[in-house]
């Protein structure tokens, strides 16, 4: 009997797909707030999974890609990271990409790390405002935050990402985060592939979503986006809404 054997390398990617799949599915089906700024406790359950599953998808088939990049990093330390790796190419067409990205793993952390911000919240005519928001001191070191976020503390509105305009109080990220995190994600890769820095990124996975087996998994995009939308039905109910 002859033996015969195959290689194989761990890859996480597949893995993510279909769980984002079916949080966006949830995700959509939640009722928009009446201010865009107050988004639904739902809303936020699933926006914050999102984003954070987002960014492991993306980091796996980087390094899917990595691994059979045939030009090892120079630094080990920058051929782990993804935005180090990214850096260490040297390649000045990246660095809009770079940027957006630095935005998109500030949101991340912001999430993960848990951030905590105090902030003020006024009821007006039965509405929540929300103003003067504060990072604890714990988190005010974070060397990235006056990079990537604009303004000054305290901020009278909800804070946000300079390049991207995230909002970066984790409690307050809704689906417009979710859409143009993933977005970014998809342009990333693109771009790297492009320009010949990485083989070997799946063109169109696919997903089980909206009743069909094979879903492409890019065209989640725009279902958050559409999401976004307020019917003429629900208009003349939310007139606050819909006249932004």
């Amino acid at each position: 009997m002859k033996t015969k054997s195959e290689n194989f390398i761990s890859c996480l990617a597949s893995h993510y797909k279909q769980p984002i799949a079916d949080l966006i599915d949830r995700l959509v089906k939640v009722e928009l707030p009446d201010s865009p700024d107050s988004p639904r406790a739902p809303e936020v359950d699933y926006a914050i999974s999102l984003i954070v599953l987002l960014v492991l998808v993306f980091e796996a088939w980087m390094s899917r890609a990595r691994h059979f990049d045939s030009a090892p990093a120079q630094d080990i330390k920058a051929k782990q990271s993804v935005l180090p790796w990214m850096k260490s190419l040297k390649d000045g067409r990246l660095q809009p990409t770079i940027e957006s990205l630095q935005e998109v793993y500030f949101l991340r952390d912001a999430i993960v790390h848990n951030h905590v911000w105090v902030y003020t919240q006024t009821w007006l005519d039965g509405k929540a405002y929300y103003s003067n928001f504060n990072l604890d001191r714990s988190w005010q070191g974070n060397s990235h935050f006056k990079r990537d976020v604009k303004g000054e503390m305290p901020f009278s509105a909800l804070p946000r990402t300079k390049r991207l305009n995230l909002v970066v109080v984790p409690s307050f990220v809704s689906r417009r985060e979710v859409a143009t995190v993933f977005k970014t994600i998809k342009d990333a890769l693109k771009t790297l592939d492009e320009f010949g820095l990485v083989t070997n990124i799946p063109k169109i996975p696919y997903v089980r979503f909206g009743g069909k087996l094979s879903f492409p998994f890019w065209n989640l995009i725009p279902v958050i986006q559409k999401s976004f939308l307020v019917t003429p039905n629900r208009c003349n109910s939310r007139k606050a809404l819909c006249s932004r």
